[in-house]
């Protein structure tokens, strides 16, 4: 996906100075490290825990979304403010720097919110007085996390659907934890996100396998492969044929599957992020085993269905033995 910045600004969110720094200015998108940090960090806000949604128009996010083309940094001040009003009623919520951002992305117009908590780091400090120059070790604690990493929580809003992408992390309210951004920031219910729909999968598909005496490895191996293979075929997770691909043959285990993922909160066909299938292919196109006598395997999935090349016998005493099979190489590496 090509990212176009327009307009970026930062905030200085410290918890222990008190209100936020709000900046006047904005940062200069013309120098190379500044694009790259931000781009990136766009970019990874699109991972299995993202949510999904769309902002009610008439809502306080809705409607500051409006001025985020024409009137950037009240915008951008405005929309942290809503956060931080919240956001410092947290006894554990950390201190940040916030980034604001307007970009372009496949011809659409998009604001970010991107929160980067600080964090330590060790540093030297040169110090002069009458003894002589001191070179000191000292702790920087307002450190940010660089471009690989991704943003610790944040939002992007396309503009002219209010449709939303968001990550969000749980922080003690009142000796409670809990998220807080989708609930009182922006008072809009998420989607589940991709993760939270195969977790539902998982723990039901192998409740529902236990009942029908299927071997729980064999059926976390159908689930990823299920859930990896609707998603290249349609782009979202259909939980019949999810049950359709666990279960085969057995109707029984298939409307009892449909019915209990839907109680536990799954949604059937959500609406997912564009990058859906890069991200399924990178965590469910592989089964990662680990046997218990240490052993630990990552098998790509069509390796993993070819009793040619990797297979599961039941021995008589109820072991399991893995038998890899035509290895032409063995590499190992440190």
């Amino acid at each position: 996906m090509d990212i176009y910045l327009k307009r970026a600004i930062l905030h200085i969110i410290d918890r222990e100075a008190g209100d936020p720094v709000y900046s006047q200015v904005e940062l200069d998108l013309t120098t190379e490290y500044i694009r790259d940090y931000l781009t990136k960090k766009i970019q990874k806000l699109s991972t299995p825990q993202t949510k999904t949604g769309v902002l009610i128009e008439d809502s306080a996010v809705g409607q500051l979304a409006k001025q985020a083309e024409d009137n950037f940094t009240y915008f951008s001040e405005q929309l942290v403010a809503r956060w931080y009003d919240i956001y410092q009623q947290s006894e554990d919520a950390p201190s940040a720097d916030v980034f604001i951002v307007l970009y372009e992305m496949d011809t659409r117009l998009y604001a970010a919110l991107l929160k980067v908590n600080y964090t330590d780091a060790y540093t030297h400090f040169v110090e002069a007085d009458e003894n002589g120059i001191q070179n000191k070790l000292i702790i920087n604690r307002a450190i940010l996390g660089g471009k690989t990493q991704k943003a610790d929580e944040g939002i992007t809003i396309e503009l002219e659907t209010l449709s939303y992408e968001l990550i969000e992390k749980k922080y003690t309210f009142s000796g409670d934890k809990g998220a807080y951004f989708s609930t009182k920031v922006i008072e809009s219910e998420p989607l589940p996100s991709l993760e939270e729909n195969v977790k539902v999968i998982k723990k039901v598909a192998e409740k529902i396998g236990q009942k029908f005496e299927a071997p729980s490895y064999d059926v976390v191996a159908d689930v990823k492969e299920a859930v990896f293979e609707t998603i290249e075929e349609t782009g979202q997770i259909d939980a019949k044929e999810v049950a359709e691909k666990v279960f085969k043959d057995n109707i029984t285990a298939q409307m009892a599957f449909q019915e209990e993922v839907k109680e536990k909160g799954f949604v059937d066909n959500a609406p997912m992020l564009r990058e859906v299938k890069e991200i399924s292919e990178k965590k469910y196109g592989k089964q990662k085993l680990k046997l218990s006598n240490g052993i630990e395997l990552i098998v790509p999935l069509d390796v993993y269905r070819n009793t040619d090349l990797i297979e599961f016998v039941n021995n008589p005493d109820g072991t399991i033995s893995v038998t890899i099979k035509n290895v032409e190489e063995v590499i190992n590496r440190l």
